[in-house]
């Protein structure tokens, strides 16, 4: 089964399109890691580690509905944080966009991501149909 590329005006594509943002097989899709980063430097919102992970969220989201999905559909999250000590202000946030059951998630603590001022990064998988 080949793989589909999806794309949506809310996330942008990486530059000299180096990676997929998002990839479908089947009913499977495979989502990127996404951030609040802007192109050409700086983030969306506040700076807050809480809003960063809103707009990794809605980004995450918008590729899973692109792909002809819902929030509902997404069963995998893998959140990487730049400071261990912001884990309490994920949770929150997650319930903003996820009801039960809520996606399975791994966090990681790490030590940078693709840019200084970004805090969080979201990647996901999810399953089309299934939460329906």
């Amino acid at each position: 089964m080949a793989y589909r590329k999806v794309t949506s005006p809310e996330v942008p594509e990486p530059p000299g399109e180096i990676f997929s943002q998002c990839l479908v097989s089947g009913n499977t899709v495979h989502i990127s890691g996404q951030h609040a980063g802007v192109p050409g430097g700086g983030v969306l919102g506040d700076g807050s580690v809480a809003d960063q992970a809103r707009h990794s969220f809605r980004r995450v989201i918008a590729l899973v509905e692109a792909a002809g999905g819902t929030a509902a559909d997404i069963a995998k999250l893998t959140i990487y944080l730049t400071r261990i000590e912001d884990r309490p202000a994920i949770g929150p946030v997650r319930r903003e966009f996820f009801s039960d059951p809520m996606p399975c998630s791994t966090l990681v603590g790490i030590s940078a991501l693709a840019a200084p001022d970004l805090l969080i990064e979201v990647d996901a998988v999810a399953i089309l149909g299934a939460g329906a």
